[in-house]
């Protein structure tokens, strides 16, 4: 056999045998190949065989035989080999995280490759930086590079080279959470992979689009790819994507709350782990097991599995392990209600992050160091933890985060019973997460907004957002969230003395907890049980609860669970006449309380007056030392001082004095001037033909023996006389107010007509009437202009409809009708009433803008039948 066709064989059976072989069989034949006296470029084509079969596990033998291979090239002006070897020494660098040096190579592979017009090195160069700038969380650059790359791998026809490109699109996407984006290039990758038959892409491509769908709360959907990448990853015997695949599938049993499961796939993955010994993904293991532990509310056994990790993450210097595993085991502390050991680690997860430039990571430990300060009731502080968070968030555009720290703001300022600004802020979150399609967050914000109704003591509400949440989580099929929404809407029950529905839904939630292991919610179930047959004087079977909920509680070491059912067991065994165990049950719940309270709160008084006493004596201290030298000093200075001081005085009275002059006759002219429209705007909306016809209407009916009638439409007309005169003083009113007016109104205005309108107030669904105010009676003025003289000469189908809506921060109002338009009504003796009416609201909107700094706008279009006049008007949550 020639050296030709011995080289051909070679190069078909590595071909054949890579996915099969092991790297030193490879490195064998490529080693017997170099024996033979083979052509310079073949020669220099092995070495760069070589050196990537080294690329991944030794840097030094990947730069030696890459090295080769650009020596040889250069000698014989071989531009391809020189590129395409210095591309597997900037693979190696980036192995090593060396990005500056492999940034370096690349742009040198760039130049190169542009020179010669080898559109394949241009091609990997820009795909090596798109890598570099992912792996620097430079993602908008990391796109720019990997789409040049696609434009030249496809002019090449180069499908092996689009898939990988494909791929790394699809991830950049997924990071950025356009989610279509990342399984449109997943999907596209996975198609090529399969006309390749590559096996392992094609798991992984799995892999990715089961992360998507999961992130897009479809566990179900992601567990069926996860499942069929586990399938051809067995197939293949690739025990680190078998791990993987393990990993991803605890991961989601965990998602929805199928802890069993998920512990169970977990140790799997974990065992593979172990075997395959790398360091890192057994960290990561420890940590997602802690995890589940976590979610079922043993804090204790997570912790073990967390500190496991550190361990290896500390020796093994992982500073990204290092990050998730601090914040897992501050959460975890938290939990259990130790705040300072819970800080220190969520304070170290920050610094590890903001060392390695990792500054959008850094919401997430903003976000959860601010809400251990608010479950310590230190407020202040958890508020400038999380506006950071959220500051970062506001400049990554990251939507997912803002939904978080949104959403903790108003957990903030619910507990400070600031109950408007805490309505605002789950609403954001809210709608935010509504955008995204957030699912899971969505119903976790449904149930915040139904919890700050229910302290509100407003159940309905609470009920309605609780059923809301609820809806979502039986899509999701997510046990934890179904459980949770259970027990609270059990609690609103309780709380509405419905006694049967409570016991209905808490009995639910229980058995739920119960199968998931959520042992915190099993707790908070057992003790409203307890609380509601106490209630109804079930003493006996009251306490079984109670008992339970306290054992469970302890062995979880919950302290909250304890003291809460502590207290009502106490009062159980006294009507029980059982003394001994009263007196144990009280004894119990006040050391607990002084262990959640007491305790802690009397240290920290004693701590802080320390530091204040040694903070004033220091501070004493200094100005004795200050005062003697400049005493003398200061008497050089007592006249000179004394005589500026008198002349900047009289400056600053005098100019005072015009000041308050000036704004206090602004202000004087503004409440004239309000007055004054208060006064045009009531001669508008309560003219004296429109009473004498409302009047006469009530006359006539009464005079036909209608009392009935009459005196529906008499409580209706005194009733707006009354809404009229007192909305006119207000600056805002509830919504529900202003429809109920208009309601009337529009009711008053028909009667007798000779040609009767009809008339719909329409309300956008979930707008809450209730809690909404607005500015009263922008819309009167144009209501009248509509029945007076848009729809007053139609004889049949008249109407006139308002719609209420919101948009942003406006409430936006609509009034149309079907009449003879503006313009129309503009050329004729109408006119003056219509300019009227538009003079009187102009002015109303300059006052608002000029005294309460509000923004109000209004346009009227002239429609192919009729008018529609519109509003954006400033609102507030009651």
């Amino acid at each position: 056999m020639d050296k030709k066709k011995l080289l051909f064989a070679v190069f078909v059976y590595i071909s054949v045998c890579s996915a099969l072989a092991q790297n030193q069989v490879k490195i064998d034949s490529l080693l017997q190949v170099l024996k033979i006296k083979v052509q310079k470029k073949e020669q220099i084509d092995i070495y760069i065989l070589l050196a990537e079969q080294y690329s991944n596990s030794d840097h030094v033998k990947t730069s030696h035989y890459a090295n080769q291979a650009v020596d040889l090239s250069k000698k014989i002006e071989y531009i391809e080999g020189i590129a395409d070897a210095y591309f597997v020494i900037a693979q190696s660098t980036i192995g090593n995280k060396n990005y500056l040096e492999a940034t370096k190579v690349f742009e040198n592979i760039l130049k190169i490759s542009q020179n010669a017009k080898y559109t394949k090195g241009e091609a990997n160069a820009y795909n090596g930086l798109g890598i570099i700038a992912y792996k620097q969380n430079n993602l908008s650059q990391a796109l720019e590079y990997y789409f040049k790359a696609l434009k030249l791998k496809e002019e090449l026809g180069d499908e092996k080279g689009l898939a990988s490109i494909f791929y790394n699109i699809g991830i950049i996407h997924n990071n950025q959470n356009n989610y279509p984006l990342a399984l449109e290039f997943y999907t596209k990758s996975l198609k090529l992979k399969e006309k390749l038959n590559n096996k392992k892409g094609v798991a992984n491509c799995y892999i990715s689009i089961g992360h998507v769908v999961k992130s897009q709360n479809n566990y179900p959907l992601a567990l069926e790819y996860y499942f069929k990448a586990l399938k051809i990853a067995t197939e293949i015997d690739k025990q680190r994507v078998i791990a993987i695949c393990y990993n991803n599938i605890g991961i989601t049993y965990r998602k929805q709350a199928e802890y069993a499961l998920a512990i169970k796939f977990l140790h799997k993955s974990l065992v593979i782990k172990e075997k395959l010994g790398n360091k890192k993904d057994i960290a990561s293991a420890y940590n997602n097991i802690g995890n589940v532990h976590s979610k079922q509310g043993n804090y204790t056994e997570s912790l073990k599995y967390y500190f496991e990790a550190l361990k290896i993450a500390e020796k093994e210097e992982h500073k990204h392990i290092l990050t998730s595993t601090h914040n897992n085991i501050g959460n975890a502390y938290s939990k259990q209600a130790n705040y300072e050991m819970a800080l220190e680690h969520l304070f170290k997860s920050l610094k590890i992050k903001e060392e390695i430039g990792d500054k959008q990571k850094t919401v997430s430990s903003y976000n959860n160091i601010g809400t251990v300060y608010n479950e310590q009731g230190n407020y202040i502080e958890s508020l400038k933890y999380n506006f950071k968070a959220l500051k970062i968030a506001e400049e990554y555009n990251d939507k997912h985060g803002l939904a978080s720290t949104n959403n903790n703001i108003g957990s903030v300022y619910q507990k400070l019973y600031n109950y408007s600004l805490s309505l605002k802020y789950f609403r954001e979150a809210l709608k935010i997460a509504e955008e995204m399609g957030y699912k899971n967050q969505i119903s976790l914000f449904n149930n915040n907004i139904g919890e700050l109704y229910f302290y509100q003591k407003k159940y309905d509400k609470a009920i309605n957002y609780y059923n809301k949440s609820l809806k979502i989580a039986e899509e999701l099929n997510s046990k934890n969230l179904i459980a949770i929404n259970y027990n609270a809407i059990g609690k609103a029950y309780q709380n509405k003395n419905n006694y049967s529905k409570a016991l209905n839904y808490l009995q639910k939630g229980l058995k739920l907890n119960q199968e998931i292991g959520d042992k915190v919610n099993s707790i908070e179930a057992l003790i409203q049980l307890g609380i509601i047959n106490w209630n109804l004087n079930n003493y006996i079977q009251a306490k079984e609860y109670l008992v339970k909920s306290i054992r469970l509680a302890q062995e979880i070491n919950y302290p909250t669970g304890i003291r809460d059912a502590s207290k009502t067991l106490a009062k159980i065994q006294k009507s029980l006449g059982n003394h001994k165990e009263a007196l144990e049950s009280y004894e119990l719940y006040h050391a607990t309380y002084d262990s959640l309270l007491g305790e802690e709160k009397t240290k920290q008084l004693s701590q802080l007056q320390v530091q204040y006493e040694t903070e004033k004596k220091e501070q004493e201290i200094k100005s004795l030392a200050q005062q003697a030298s400049i005493q003398s000093l200061e008497l050089k200075q007592a006249n000179f001082n004394k005589t500026i001081f008198g002349i900047v005085s009289v400056v600053l009275l005098l100019l005072g004095l015009v000041l308050y002059l000036v704004n206090r006759q602004k202000r004087l002219a503004l409440q004239q001037r309000a007055q004054d429209i208060e006064q045009n705007l009531l001669r508008v909306q309560m003219n004296p033909h429109f009473i004498f016809n409302a009047m006469t209407s009530i006359q006539d009916y009464m005079n036909q023996g209608n009392a009935k009638q009459a005196s529906l439409y008499l409580v209706k007309f005194s009733k707006l006389i009354r809404q009229v005169l007192d909305n006119s003083r207000s600056e805002f009113i509830s919504l529900d107010q202003e429809i109920n007016m208009l309601d009337n109104y529009l009711s008053i205005q028909n009667l007798k007509r000779d040609h009767p309108f009809t008339f719909k107030i329409e309300i956008e669904e979930d707008l809450d009437v209730d809690e909404i105010a607005i500015p009263p009676m922008f819309a009167q003025p144009f209501i009248e202009n509509a029945i007076e003289h848009g729809v007053a000469n139609i004889k049949e189908g008249a109407t006139i409809t308002i719609h209420f809506s919101m948009e942003g921060d406006h409430l936006v109002l609509k009034i149309l009708d079907n009449g003879s338009g503006i313009e129309e009504a503009m050329k004729i003796k109408r006119k003056d009433h219509v300019s009227h009416a538009i003079k009187i609201t102009e002015e109303r909107i300059d006052l608002y803008r000029k005294m309460r700094k509000k923004k109000i706008a209004f346009d009227i279009q002239n429609l192919s039948q009729g008018t529609q006049v519109t509003f954006n008007l400033p609102f507030q949550y009651l």
